[in-house]
């Protein structure tokens, strides 16, 4: 404590101040500045030397017992402005560790905070040596927190401590950032898959005599039959190609054969067969398929069923797990094809007929290309800064809106006021459309926000402070 500032000042005094506890007689040599007792200052300790009366040698100046009126043994640090990230390694330089006590006054309507949520306003970190006095008259303030992010430290201490936080003064986390906002839910929109790669495998290259080359897959039973009526023994499979373009020399009817649009694959032939070709498609999705044959001279021919599979040698590859359309004349079904995959559709006849072949009937297959594709969900906003120094907490920001009927993603939650958690994003808009379940479930619900960032530490190294508080202290302390 400072010895008197004014009056008569003993020598007891003095040594119990600078040599406390010692009973040895005063040489006033030994209390020169700089000495033992009586410490100067390093040259990078920036605080004031509550000695700095007392000279440092006879020859600058006479040592007086008038010298230590209002002295003190200690360095202190007094902010009377605003200042931020302060360590104490910084304010007292290689003092810090110095066994000599150290004091940091904060005066009222003054700041001591931090910029980075990151940083503590003051740190004093381990190294130090000698009493750490903080007193805090004005505040110590955290940086606030960014979206969901966690509030700044206001004091962090590593090393022995002793705090005061006077009446009105405050010692305050940064606020947590806000929380994001959930994702919007998938909706369900109706589009068109692009078809690609299309490949008559029957038809094209030709083969002798202008007979397919590769006629049909391994494991498609096919014997052309001519007889009845005579007059339509056509022999093989020979028809329009690919839309009708570049007939096979000798083809029946150019109206037979694989058609495109923009929203459909379509296969006509009658007579003979089987009809086989590949693609590929753009889109996973779950596509409409159907199949049907018309038998205009009577009788039971069998019925047309379709193949879909990856390999051109192997049946059916799991895209619906069976031979689509067995059993019925005139049918619907959908098949789950995959994006960017090479597929093999071969339609041809199963049950009773002659060598399961076309024979007098008109058969056709179609592949519809307009499919339910889920749709990506709005972005949740991004949450509001937590408050800290002239840092007023913010209002997170909007959602962003999908595609077609998806859910807008939720509002960004407000950041929190100092020593206070940020709020809670907002939960993202449930998505519309037709239930679909390939290749992923849609539509789907908007996504929960996430939880704000918690309040900043206002002290940080608990176990190592004494604390005395008559201010407001508020956020973590751990």
């Amino acid at each position: 404590m400072a010895l008197p500032s004014s009056g008569a000042i003993s020598l007891s005094q003095i040594r119990d101040e600078y040599n406390n506890g010692s009973t040895d007689p005063i040489v006033f040599n030994d209390y020169y500045r700089g000495g033992s007792f009586v410490r100067a200052n390093a040259e990078n300790n920036t605080s004031t030397n509550l000695s700095a009366s007392v000279p440092t040698s006879a020859n600058n100046s006479p040592i007086s017992i008038e010298d230590f009126l209002g002295a003190e043994r200690g360095f202190k640090k007094t902010y009377s402005s605003n200042a931020s990230n302060q360590t104490g390694a910084e304010i007292f330089g290689d003092d810090y560790s110095v066994d000599y006590p150290k004091f940091i006054d904060i005066d009222a309507d003054t700041t001591v905070f931090s910029t980075s949520s990151s940083t503590p306003a003051l740190d004093l970190a381990t190294g130090a040596a000698g009493s750490i006095t903080v007193t805090n008259s004005g505040n110590i303030y955290g940086q606030g927190g960014a979206a969901s992010s966690d509030g700044g430290t206001a004091l962090k201490v590593d090393v022995t401590t002793t705090v005061i936080n006077n009446s009105g003064a405050n010692i305050k986390g940064g606020g947590g950032g806000g929380g994001t906002g959930g994702t919007g839910g998938k909706g369900v929109a109706s589009v068109n898959a692009t078809l690609s790669e299309l490949v008559d495998e029957a038809g094209s290259p030709y083969g002798g005599n202008n007979l397919p080359a590769n006629d049909k897959p391994p494991f498609v039973t096919y014997s052309p039959s001519g007889g009845y009526p005579n007059s339509l023994n056509w022999g093989d499979r020979m028809w329009g190609g690919i839309n009708g373009s570049n007939p096979q020399p000798g083809a029946v009817n150019t109206t037979w054969g694989l058609f495109t649009s923009s929203t459909q694959l379509r296969g006509v032939c009658a007579n003979k067969g089987p009809m086989w070709c590949s693609f590929k498609l753009d889109k996973a999705a779950t596509y409409s398929l159907s199949g049907s044959i018309s038998i205009p001279f009577g009788g039971t021919f069998g019925n047309p069923t379709v193949d879909i599979s990856t390999s051109a040698t192997t049946a059916s590859q799991g895209q619906g797990g069976a031979l689509y359309g067995s059993g019925s004349n005139n049918w619907n079904a959908t098949a789950e094809l995959a994006a960017d995959t090479k597929y093999y559709l071969t339609q041809y006849m199963t049950g009773s007929g002659a060598g399961n072949d076309f024979y007098y009937n008109n058969a056709s297959f179609a592949l519809s290309l307009t499919v339910d594709e889920a749709t990506t969900g709005g972005t949740g906003g991004s949450g509001g800064v937590g408050a800290g120094f002239e840092q007023a907490a913010a209002g997170g920001s909007s959602g962003a809106g999908g595609g077609s009927n998806a859910g807008t993603g939720g509002t960004g939650g407000t950041g929190g006021g100092l020593g206070e958690a940020g709020a809670t994003g907002g939960t993202g808009a449930t998505g519309t459309g037709t239930s679909i379940t390939y290749p992923a479930s849609a539509p789907t619900s908007g996504a929960t926000g996430s939880a704000g960032g918690l309040a900043g530490y206002y002290i940080l190294g608990q176990s190592n402070v004494t604390l005395t508080n008559n201010g407001t202290v508020a956020g973590r302390i751990a």
